[in-house]
């Protein structure tokens, strides 16, 4: 593999789209994920016979042409245009905009991966591969993985959760010229966990008569999807249940039976006994489901050695959005200055 010029760390929405758009400039990137898949919490699973279920984001929206233009990529059959439309609560989500006048929603018969999977499509990205270190080798940033192999390249962008990014720059950058102000800046950034519940009911169980509910008569819930309404003649009635901030930071390490029945005897007394006694049922931890809204910052951290090497860190935390749109808007923004730095792309 002969060496690139930018290695992104992280395959969710802001690594791959800024990994798109170098591409596109015809500035050689390699993408470094370590999942088996990409998206991030852009995730859908395939459960019960292969019906999907998306348990991070449950949708996707946003105002800007320029994200719904990557939006539109997505193959026309299968979108569910201004899903969800029977909302209850749409004051209480994490990103109660995406309910106001101007903004479109979208969500897809396939599940919301389908977004990240078009993003990616043409690029080097290396899924499996978890990055251990970061260090400084003269001019240039050497990535180390965890299976011992390493990789280099001047540029490293880090399109991972702020806490861990603060966590692999770091021990890098520490020396270099302007650090701390940068470090500082993504040290005070808090990742929100989200415990989250996939549940599957039998046939003839009632029908909720919501497409999303944000219960703020609930403590301990904060987000029901009635996920099966996206699908194209769901075999099962599927809910995924997120838990609040303080009940998931409580229970993030505990075993996930005793947080699963807690979820399941507030949904019963949200929703019905029927709610909970699921058929089926699956657990997911969510560390960094989000950041909070006073957290995100337009300007993102950009750290330069004396011999030219940079690390820069992208995403929703480093965007006034936040979201996935925030998301997006970082890459975009970072891809465009890296691609005007003397010498990074080729001659037109």
């Amino acid at each position: 593999m002969s060496e690139p010029q930018v290695i992104v760390i992280g395959a969710g929405v802001a690594g791959l789209h800024c990994a798109r758009e170098l591409t596109r400039r015809r500035i050689r990137t390699v993408v470094f994920e370590r999942a088996r898949g990409v998206g991030g919490r852009c995730a859908t699973r395939r459960i019960l016979g292969d019906q999907p279920v998306d348990h991070g984001v449950p949708f996707l929206h946003g105002t800007t042409a320029a994200f719904f233009a990557v939006l539109d990529e997505i193959e026309h059959d299968g979108r569910i245009e201004r899903w969800p439309d029977r909302v209850r609560g749409p004051r209480y989500a994490c990103q109660p905009d995406a309910f106001q006048h101007g903004q479109f929603r979208l969500a897809h018969a396939d599940g919301v991966n389908v977004f990240p999977k078009i993003l990616a499509r043409g690029l080097d990205v290396h899924r499996g591969h978890d990055v251990a270190t970061l260090s400084d080798a003269e001019g240039i940033v050497r990535v180390n993985l965890k299976n011992g192999d390493t990789q280099t390249a001047p540029i490293v962008v880090v399109a991972t959760h702020a806490p861990q990014a603060w966590a692999l720059v770091s021990s890098c950058v520490d020396r270099w010229p302007g650090a701390p102000s940068g470090l500082d800046a993504m040290a005070v950034v808090e990742a929100i966990p989200a415990l989250t519940v996939i549940a599957a009911y039998e046939p003839g169980t009632p029908e909720p008569p919501f497409d999303i509910w944000y219960p703020a008569e609930s403590t301990l819930l904060h987000t029901v999807s009635h996920d099966s309404t996206k699908r194209r003649a769901a075999a099962h009635r599927v809910l995924v249940y997120q838990a609040r901030p303080g009940f998931s930071r409580e229970y993030l390490e505990a075993d996930a039976e005793d947080w699963q029945a807690e979820i399941l005897r507030e949904a019963a007394d949200l929703l019905g006994p029927w709610a909970g006694e699921p058929a089926w049922r699956q657990a997911h931890r969510w560390r960094a489901a989000r950041v909070r809204p006073m957290d995100t910052q337009g300007k993102a951290p950009w750290f330069e050695s004396p011999a030219g090497a940079r690390i820069v860190v992208i995403g929703d935390a480093w965007s006034h959005r936040g979201g996935l749109e925030g998301a997006f808007e970082s890459a975009h923004a970072m891809a465009e200055h890296i691609a005007g730095i003397p010498g990074v792309a080729p001659p037109a």
